[in-house]
């Protein structure tokens, strides 16, 4: 299923190095291969989805890097078709317990600034800069749908599945989201339309 929304960013150590498989015990070399393949398979998705959820880059590595060393301690129990979903799910726990809040914009005077600022970003990178601060300030709940369903391009089952709620609660969510993004991305607009003029 491919994502409705186009933000593509690499996950890296913060030197543009990729992110390096977590050194996680194995019990055996099968376990290993399989959490390495795991890994390859899924932790674009994993980070990606914690940097639109709200964490900085070190915090969405640091958090990815805690759920495969959960996903490691639970492998005996995730079933191969199970994966994608048990890692999103995890790492949505941790970062819960983490702090949603770690790494957002807090000012609205911040806000304006970034605003300013990606004004002179290159497209694709000021699309990017601009979605996270839009999406910094929908609430938690209604974001992870949002993430899950616009950017990652999951259907609503599989995210009431994922989320453990009712699939009527994902599309009210999905749906006051979509409300909140759009208020907040027109306000951007206007700043970046003043600032423009001025």
């Amino acid at each position: 299923m491919s994502p409705r929304l186009k933000l593509v960013e690499r996950p890296d150590d913060g030197q543009g190095a990729p992110l390096p498989v977590p050194e996680v015990p194995a019990r055996s070399p099968e376990d290993g291969a399989r959490l390495e393949a795991m890994f390859v398979a899924h932790h674009v998705l994993v980070w990606r989805t914690l940097r639109r959820w709200g964490l900085s880059p070190d915090a969405a590595a640091d958090v990815t890097q805690q759920t495969y060393l959960v996903a490691a301690e639970r492998l005996v129990d995730i079933h191969p078709d199970s994966e994608r979903a048990f890692l999103v799910g995890t790492a949505l726990r941790v970062a819960r317990s983490f702090g949603r809040r770690s790494g957002r914009f807090q000012l609205e005077t911040d806000m304006d600034a970034r605003a300013s600022e990606a004004t002179n970003l290159g497209d694709e990178r000021a699309t990017i800069e601009l979605c996270d601060l839009a999406l910094s300030k929908v609430d938690s709940e209604l974001v992870e749908v949002f993430v899950l369903f616009e950017v990652e391009g999951l259907s609503s089952p599989e995210i009431a599945a994922l989320l453990e709620i009712p699939l009527g609660t994902v599309a009210s969510r999905l749906r006051r989201a979509r409300e909140q993004f759009k208020t907040v991305v027109g306000r951007l607009e206007r700043m970046m339309q003043r600032e423009g003029k001025s």
